[in-house]
């Protein structure tokens, strides 16, 4: 790279500012501070290095000290096989002063595990010895290590293509194009690895695992076709039930916003935030608003698409049916909430809450809400994208921002679970032919999603209270008659047998499967 333009007596100061941005990065960077310093100052260009480095949280630099962001895949397994050494060491020290007291290893292990920016999702506020023990023994594991490094890496990494304003729709949509291309070649060794795998059950029937995966939701195809079939089912309901349908969106205040959505330049309200937060404070509203609904006996039901503006910031649509004598209280409700925060702030009025009744004489819901779901699942059928984009490529840039962030796409809301409506699918027709289990097989085999609704009790039936329920085995070791535990010694989480409704059960998956490579 040329450095012709950096002073003399700035090339230390530019070199370690640079020190700990992914290469890919520097380049990017560099080309901007070269524009400042031939346009402006040097002054000024290293203010903008300065800059840079501020917007970057602390807790993110110091992890950068920690291990680098060039790191590669194999090199972040050495790094984990390094990690999961020095814990055992912690472990072993701490057990050789007192071996009955684990709460002291566990505190050392998890500020250890703490300082590379991992924060285990199993802590709770008062541990036990087993919840101490789960913890150690995660730790002293180098593929525990090599999965969180990794994840940990990839956000770092986005964190600091948004410090420096590269996530946007004239320079790198959605996500950065380095998560863009690690997350395709993740996905690359991931199928290679299913490929390579079978399951065998104990009739000796085998089948590849990748085979297995394409007839799931895993295929985008299934999950869009499944969506589309519940999103019409829950119309259908709606219109027989005479309730209204409403398309709504939610949109962070602009301190979670990185770039302008015209230019694409930086927005001087951003204050550091990332997606997650983002997508936690539209949680957060979303459960104050529940909340508020359930005081008032409105039940709505339908859907939520979570995805990204251009910077990376997520906004949530709702497609939401309700009884039109609740629509008022419903959108005040609403209203009251997504205001609450920075409320009367510059374009909140027009940006905040959008709100769309649907005219059932203009259109569906369904068709109102199919292209947000295309969107944010492979882009086919669609021309372009709303940024004008490749449609294909960008489903894939949204794929990637989801993965990074742990955003769940797309939630249900109200009615009977999914989980039940898949297990259906898996049975043939019962012999007996008036059960409840038999209706809602038939309603499942239909694709009827209203009528497996009316089968379950209703959109606005408690989970207590749905007539047929999930029937779960736990894993138990055949020789000894014991519980199976996994490999970190804790006992496994039962997995789906069956249906129940009332004294009748169903079996909807008999087979043991052992997974295998394939010779």
């Amino acid at each position: 790279m040329d450095e012709s333009f950096i002073h003399p007596h700035d090339r230390e100061f530019v070199k370690e500012k640079l020190l700990l941005l992914p290469n890919v990065f520097k380049q990017k960077v560099m080309r901007s501070y070269e524009y400042i310093v031939t346009k402006k100052s040097r002054k000024e260009a290293n203010l903008y290095l300065l800059e840079i480095e501020e917007t970057i949280s602390s807790s993110i630099v110091h992890r950068l000290n920690t291990y680098s962001l060039n790191l590669d895949e194999s090199d972040l397994k050495t790094l984990s096989s390094l990690k999961e050494k020095k814990c055992t060491e912690l472990w072993l020290l701490a057990k050789s002063k007192d071996p009955k007291n684990l709460a002291m290893p566990y505190k050392r292990i998890l500020a250890y595990i703490r300082k590379h920016g991992i924060e285990p999702s199993f802590l709770k506020e008062n541990p036990t010895d087993n919840d101490h023990k789960s913890l150690i023994r995660r730790s002293r594991d180098s593929l525990w290590w090599l999965r969180n490094l990794r994840k940990v890496q990839n956000r770092d990494i986005e964190t600091v293509a948004r410090a420096i304003n590269l996530i946007s729709k004239t320079k790198e949509i959605y996500a950065s194009n380095l998560n863009v291309f690690r997350r395709k070649k993740q996905k690359k060794q991931q199928q290679e690895y299913l490929e390579k795998m079978v399951a065998t059950n104990e009739l000796d029937e085998q089948f590849n695992l990748n085979e297995l995966k394409e007839t799931s939701v895993s295929n985008p195809y299934i999950r869009k076709s499944e969506l589309m079939v519940r999103c019409r089912g829950f119309e259908d309901y709606a219109k027989q039930s005479n309730h209204i349908s409403l398309f709504l969106t939610m949109t962070c205040p602009s301190k979670y916003h990185r770039a302008y959505s015209q230019s694409g330049d930086p927005s001087p309200n951003w204050n550091g935030a990332r997606p997650i937060e983002g997508q936690q404070y539209l949680s957060r509203t979303w459960s104050r608003t529940r909340a508020a609904f359930k005081r008032e006996n409105i039940l709505p039901y339908g859907f939520r698409i979570s995805e990204p503006h251009h910077d990376g910031t997520p906004h949530w649509h709702l497609l939401l049916f309700v009884e039109p004598e609740n629509k008022a209280k419903l959108l005040s409700i609403m209203t009251h909430y997504c205001f609450e925060e920075d409320g009367d702030e510059k374009g909140a009025a027009e940006h905040r809450f959008e709100i769309v009744e649907i005219d059932p004489n203009k259109g569906s819901a369904t068709g109102y809400i199919a292209k947000y779901i295309s969107k944010n699942i492979d882009g086919k059928d669609l021309d372009e994208g709303v940024y004008g984009e490749n449609p294909i490529i960008a489903a894939e840039r949204v794929e990637t921002w989801a993965s990074i962030w742990a955003i769940r796409q797309f939630q249900q809301i109200g009615g009977a679970q999914v989980s039940i409506w898949r297990e259906l699918r898996r049975l043939g027709a019962l012999a007996e032919t008036k059960t409840v289990i038999e209706k809602a097989r038939q309603a499942a085999d239909t694709s009827d999603w209203s009528g497996y609704q009316e089968v379950m009790g209703g959109v606005i039936c408690l989970r207590k209270d749905r007539p047929i329920k999930l029937v779960y085995k736990e894993d138990v070791d055949t020789t000894t008659g014991e519980l199976k535990p996994n490999q970190y010694e804790e006992l496994c989480t039962p997995r789906i047998l069956g249906l129940q409704h009332e004294s009748t059960r169903v079996i909807t998956r008999p087979h043991s499967w052992k997974i295998s490579r394939s010779l």
